[in-house]
């Protein structure tokens, strides 16, 4: 079974950047990785929403909740058969339920940001509430992170990461971007409508600058507070939740005061060995992904 520690990642990325515009957790990606410049084009991206009459998704990730810490598997399973990969929200009882799945753009102590297959992201608050699972060793882990049986077991059984990687970062490419730095500053801002909370992550090489207009609070409304720190890329959640840049990510939890906060996550470390590194001046990765010839851009989820 594939040993799942963290490999180098000072290989060097060609260009990426990401712009998010407007909405509360929402995304806009566009990256290119090309010798001639980076060109951004915006495109309309959605999300998956579901009223009050759809009880069955509402019902399904209140018991992956309320289960977790009696029936881990119960809760795993339940997640397994929803194949939802972007985010989705469902509302019940004046309580609003989310899930989501991808790549994790930047993981602090407080909050993580994911983007999806799609190439919209969004901002999740962390709390001592919330319950970290790596499921890297975990078959039953791994189906209800990817929602894919035969990913699940090339990932577990085999160590390849390659399935699993493309279907919920979008692509190799995207993948790879992640975790390999660039000499080009990537630039995401994240807006919560209704409140004063504008976050913008600038990575730069291999260090992240991270810039708020106010507090995140889990489960309350965020009051202004500017205030600017850097720190690494690929720093981690805490020394015992592993959870960093470029690693694949499910995130469970509610929506408050128009923030989104996370209850569980999912995760199994991705290193770039997983998935291949970009070379200096190149438009391609070293191995596995394939090359990357323009750049695409999505903006929506208006909240």
């Amino acid at each position: 079974m594939k040993s799942r520690k963290r490999a180098n990642r000072k290989s060097l990325v060609g260009i990426a950047a990401a712009v998010v515009v407007g909405g509360s957790a929402i995304g806009v990606v566009a990256v290119a990785a090309s010798s001639h410049g980076a060109t951004l084009t915006a495109q309309s991206a959605g999300f998956s929403t579901r009223d009050t009459h759809y009880t069955t998704e509402w019902t399904q990730l209140n018991s992956v909740i309320s289960s977790w810490g009696m029936s881990r598997q119960h809760s795993l399973g339940m997640l397994a058969s929803m194949s939802q990969q972007t985010l989705t929200q469902t509302t019940m009882h004046s309580k609003t339920l989310d899930e989501q799945r991808g790549i994790v753009v930047l993981a602090t102590s407080q909050f993580l940001i994911l983007q999806s297959s799609n190439g919209s992201y969004h901002l999740w608050t962390l709390s001592g509430r919330t319950k970290f699972d790596n499921v890297s060793q975990n078959t039953a882990g791994t189906m209800a992170l990817t929602a894919s049986r035969s990913a699940a077991q090339q990932a577990v059984v085999s160590g390849d990461m390659l399935p699993a990687a493309s279907e919920m970062a979008g692509s190799l490419n995207i993948a790879a971007q992640m975790l390999s730095p660039s000499r080009t500053p990537q630039s995401y801002t994240v807006q919560v409508t209704g409140t004063d909370l504008t976050v913008t992550v600038t990575i730069a090489r291999s260090m992240a600058t991270v810039s708020q207009t106010a507090t995140t609070p889990a489960y309350g409304t965020p009051y202004m507070d500017p205030m600017t720190s850097t720190e690494s890329a690929w720093t981690t959640v805490s020394r015992t939740t592993m959870l960093a840049r470029g690693d694949l990510a499910m995130v469970v939890g509610t929506r408050s005061h128009g923030v989104l906060n996370a209850q569980i996550v999912l995760y199994q470390p991705l290193s770039a060995s997983d998935v291949g590194t970009y070379s200096t001046g190149m438009n391609r990765p070293t191995m596995g992904a394939t090359p990357m010839a323009s750049a695409s851009a999505s903006a929506g989820d208006h909240w």
